[in-house]
Order: C-alpha cells, then structure tokens, then sequence
C-alpha cells in the first residue's frame, strides 16, 4: 500500500475537479463533490452505489463511504427537490457552496461531467439513468 500514490491521485482529482467546477478553492470542491457523491450514493440503489464507488480513487471513496448504510433510495421525483437533496448533504457549508438553487444546478452539472470523464461510460450512463427522468444530466 502506498499512501502517497493514494494522495496523489485523490489531488488530482480535486485539481482537476476545480478546473471543471471554474473555482481555485480546493477545499469548497472537495465539499461540493462530496455532497454530491452522498446525493447521488442515497438516491441510487444500493447496487449502483457500489459500483459507483469501486469506480473512485481510494481515499474518495473513503469520503464517498462515510456515513453509507444499505437503504431504499431516496425518492425524489422534481429537479428542485434534488437540488434541495444536494444542499443538505453539505452539512454546514451549504449556503457558502450552494447559495442558491442555481448554484447547485450548476455544480451538479460540472460534478456530473467531471464524473462522466473520470469512471466507465456505462457506470456512468447507470447512475444517470438511476436519477428521475426530471433530474437533467449532461449525456
């Protein structure tokens, strides 16, 4: 095990994951990807969750696990409440990271993008097929 190679990937990702969401703060990209992750990871079966997670660096899927039980996805039907969703998941930072509606709406785009580059074109084309019709992912 080398946990430099661990830290190294998982500051790329974040590196690169700034560049997509247009902000140089790492640490308010941390946040937004992991209250995404958690989203997504409790809006999603629990099979898809897994996969999902398998596809991340190690150390993100230590933070993508945290808190994970095994569950009934999260039934949300409409955009605004999946925005909503997000925000809670960013424990006390959510009106630094998502001040508003739109703000979420377009983290949750780069967030989607940047996972669409980064894990398999089919992991990915499940979890988007996973969220509601109502919830809008870049294809």
């Amino acid at each position: 095990m080398n946990f430099e190679n661990y830290v190294k990937d998982a500051n790329t990702w974040t590196n690169q994951l700034c560049n997509y969401l247009g902000i140089e703060d790492e640490n308010k990209a941390n946040r937004i990807f992991r209250a995404v992750l958690h989203a997504i990871r409790d809006r999603i079966p629990t099979a898809e969750a897994i996969h999902l997670g398998a596809q991340l660096p190690i150390l993100w899927k230590g933070v993508y696990y945290d808190g994970f039980h095994m569950h009934s996805p999260v039934r949300i039907r409409h955009e605004d409440e999946w925005l909503e969703f997000i925000r809670t998941k960013d424990a006390f930072a959510d009106k630094a990271d998502f001040p508003t509606l739109d703000h979420t709406y377009y983290a949750f785009q780069d967030v989607m993008t940047f996972l669409r580059d980064h894990i398999s074109e089919g992991q990915y084309n499940q979890v988007a097929q996973a969220l509601h019709s109502d919830i809008t992912v870049p294809v």
